[in-house]
Parts: structure tokens; C-alpha cells; sequence
């Protein structure tokens, strides 16, 4: 029984490292920044929408004043007052 969970687990990290290279990295603050990493580009901006391309799906972030502060080597940051944050599917 124990080697059984012990395979499960390491399936299950398997599938977690898998994971976290298909999915961004989203951290959100309190100033209104939002970095986000594992983007591949961007698809669209202006001063109320940017929608980011990242691997599996289409990161979009609402509000009001956006500005891309910062867009290499998959690293993006985006300043403003930041409304809503959306994962759509790509």
C-alpha cells in the first residue's frame, strides 16, 4: 500500500512540474502592478485592456491608465488600476 501512494505522489509531482511550465506565473499588488511570467507575447493594448499570449491561454487584464512597464524574456509588467484579471482559453 505505501509504495502504491508513494508512485501517486510522484505522478502527481510529475504533472506539477508539467504544469507549471505551461502556465504563467501571476503576481498581483496592492500599487497596481501585476508581473506576469511565462508570456510568449503580446496580443493586444491599450490603455484599458492587455491581452497576453502565454503558451496554453490568453491572460487578459482590465482597467483604467495600463501601461506595459516592462516586456523580455517572457517577463511582462503591467502598471495601472487594474480592474479584472482573465484566463481565456487560446
Amino acid at each position: 500500500m505505501r509504495h502504491l501512494w508513494r508512485q501517486r505522489l510522484e505522478r502527481l509531482r510529475a504533472l506539477g512540474a508539467q504544469s507549471e511550465l505551461a502556465s504563467p506565473h501571476v503576481e498581483l499588488s496592492a500599487d497596481g502592478r501585476a508581473v506576469i511570467e511565462g508570456c510568449d507575447g503580446v496580443l493586444s493594448y491599450n490603455e484599458t485592456s492587455v491581452r497576453l499570449n502565454c503558451k496554453t491561454l490568453v491572460l487578459r487584464l482590465d482597467g483604467f491608465d495600463l501601461c506595459l512597464n516592462h516586456l523580455s524574456g517572457g517577463l511582462v509588467s503591467v502598471s495601472g488600476k487594474l480592474v479584472s484579471l482573465t484566463f481565456l482559453p487560446a
